[in-house]
């Protein structure tokens, strides 16, 4: 197998050199880095080297392995695939292996404390036994689309709060002033964690008080109490909020599914026409919504520019940790990315008559 030295008889400089290029610290150590560091690359791929992990892991005390929580528990992962892509996209470049780790009942610290991650990123959730564990072994840690657990603990994610008030702004350009939001049932609440619907209502409550309609304002939970959720369960509801002279005009969806089987199935089941009779937005913008009929307006978010943030600012992390994991860790720090409105066809002016 190649070594360093070979790399660095080929192309003419020091090992010390070829080492720094390969571990991406190029950057400000070599004059003229750029040609030279493409040279090195090229040469080590031609002479077919690969790092020695073990015997880099015994020099540095780091493993270049980032541990990804995962959860069997579908209320505590989203694991979107574009955060994910920027993760992969941001790790790989820096030269670490992101890696899945199952944690839940029985398995706790067994996985992600034993000194073989350099940090972990933590998808949406984390139960209180497993934050203990990161925080004893002091671990650097990102928790993707959710607030900071606790100090050390950095929160990268989508300003929810703006994407709920840019769905109302929207629908309020438009007209409208009676405005439902479909919420899960109150037997889904209790599952699944509620920050981002949470800050999603608070960001519509905002903007219809500031247009004066804030008591035109209406949440569609059902009361089901352990019941399973389907499209029938919010009937009622609609039956109530969607007939008559003062009924609803717009619907904002908290997810896909609700979007397509409840507001816009229901409502077609009371002859009601989307958009000329009641328009529709999504506050997830979900594949099938470009597709559905009609398509329909959705808030995107940032997910990739999630991804690579959070991955960056783990990088940082690790790197100022200079793997002591004595030293305390620093205050949470959040940083928020901006969502964006995707207008479709779903979404347009009220009736006349409900101006």
């Amino acid at each position: 197998m190649a070594t360093l030295q070979d790399i660095a008889d080929v192309v003419g400089v020091s090992k010390v050199t070829v080492s720094k290029v390969l571990r991406g610290k190029v950057k400000g150590s070599y004059p003229r880095s750029a040609a030279q560091a493409e040279r090195i690359r090229k040469v080590a791929k031609e002479l077919g080297y690969r790092v020695d992990w073990r015997a880099r892991a015994l020099k540095t005390k780091r493993t270049n392995m980032i541990g990804l929580l995962s959860t069997d528990k579908l209320a505590t992962h989203t694991h979107d695939p574009e955060i994910l892509a920027g993760l992969v996209e941001v790790f790989g470049s820096a030269g670490y292996h992101l890696v899945f780790v199952r944690v839940g009942e029985g398995t706790s610290g067994r996985d992600f404390a034993d000194a073989r991650f350099d940090g972990l990123i933590i998808d949406y959730h984390i139960d209180p036994e497993e934050l203990e564990i990161i925080q004893q072994a002091q671990l650097p840690a990102v928790v993707i689309n959710a607030p900071s657990p606790a100090d050390g603990i950095i929160s990268v994610m989508p300003d929810h709060f703006e994407a709920g008030a840019l769905a109302a702004r929207h629908l309020l350009e438009l007209g409208h002033r009676r405005i439902g939001f479909v919420d899960s049932s109150e037997s889904e609440q209790a599952i699944w964690p509620r920050h981002m619907i949470g800050q999603w209502r608070a960001g519509i409550r905002r903007e219809m008080k500031q247009a004066g309609c804030l008591d035109a304002f209406i949440d569609i939970e059902p009361r089901n109490g352990t019941e399973t959720e389907t499209p029938e369960t919010y009937q009622p509801l609609f039956d109530q909020l969607l007939a008559g002279p003062d009924r609803l005009t717009a619907l904002i969806a908290n997810n896909g599914d609700r979007a397509v089987d409840v507001a816009l199935g229901l409502s077609r089941r009371m002859g009601l026409r989307c958009p000329e009779d009641v328009s529709i937005l999504c506050m997830v913008d979900e594949k099938a919504m470009p597709w559905c009929n009609p398509p329909i307006t959705s808030v995107k978010m940032p997910f990739l520019a999630l991804g690579r943030e959070a991955a960056a600012q783990l990088i940082a992390g690790i790197e100022a940790d200079g793997g002591d994991r004595s030293t305390e860790n620093p205050p949470a720090v959040k940083y928020p990315l901006e969502p964006k409105l995707i207008v479709r066809d779903s979404t347009s002016s009220p009736p006349t008559g409900d101006l």
